[in-house]
């Protein structure tokens, strides 16, 4: 339980770093707000749901389960009250964390933590649709691929710099303090992958929702998409050798 907490602060402290200098870098350079709130988004958020959840389940057990759920956790703390305040322009309202995926997260942790368990026919059903998320998360983001125009991606400069930040720039600056945390080597690693995860969709989906730079935010996501296949081996070879 120690482990996980100190996964979900040292997330969250990430996150609110990422943001701040994100933040303080696009007001220099007068940024308007649009892009100012998308490009925090994109450098701050991994999708470590449909990517980092399936991807550390298969590397590295059922412990990802539990890791996923303090970076789901930090991530939608963050998500839900500062950037979405920056994509709306408007105050910071807590109650925005009541989803109902953070109400099952902590749930959960708190069962875990308490030694409860359901009933085994319900486990059994919770079980079963568990096991669903790999399949539909890769068909969810091979319908995204399938739908996007890969040639003007590929033409957005601007998308290489903040892609190739958030997939190996942010992960590997935090390397050193990922290493002071009081876990197991495999634990760092599954913490790193989640990190190392490209722009989350979510980015994606309040872009287009309140029209700030959706196609900048939707082709970002995409080419970080794409160039995981090449980061992520070269983020896993440096945590092995660190970590």
């Amino acid at each position: 339980m120690a482990a996980l907490l100190a996964a979900m602060a040292f997330t969250l402290a990430l996150y609110v770093c990422v943001t701040g200098a994100s933040l303080a870098v696009h007001r220099a350079r007068r940024a308007p707000m649009g892009m100012r709130a998308v490009c925090t988004s994109l450098l701050t958020y991994p999708n470590c749901t449909f990517l980092g959840l399936p991807l550390c389940r298969a590397l590295f057990g059922e412990m990802a389960v539990l890791y996923n759920a303090s970076a789901l956790i930090a991530f939608n703390v963050l998500f839900f009250t500062v950037q979405y305040s920056l994509f709306t322009g408007d105050g910071v309202n807590l109650k925005n964390l009541l989803t109902p995926s953070l109400l099952a997260t902590v749930a959960v942790i708190a069962m875990l933590a308490a030694g409860l368990h359901f009933p085994d026919p319900v486990q059994t059903v919770l079980s079963g649709v568990g096991s669903m998320v790999t399949p539909l998360s890769l068909i969810i983001i091979g319908v995204m691929l399938s739908e996007s125009r890969i040639v003007e991606t590929l033409r957005e400069k601007r998308s290489y710099l903040i892609a190739l930040l958030r997939n190996l720039g942010i992960p590997l600056i935090a390397l050193p303090a990922l290493k002071l945390l009081p876990m197991s080597a495999d634990a760092r690693l599954c913490v790193l992958v989640y990190l190392a995860c490209p722009c989350a969709t979510l980015t994606s989906i309040y872009a287009i929702k309140c029209d700030t730079e959706p196609e900048f935010a939707a082709h970002t996501v995409l080419l970080s998409t794409l160039l995981f296949a090449a980061t992520l081996p070269a983020i896993i070879a440096v945590g092995q050798a660190f970590l």
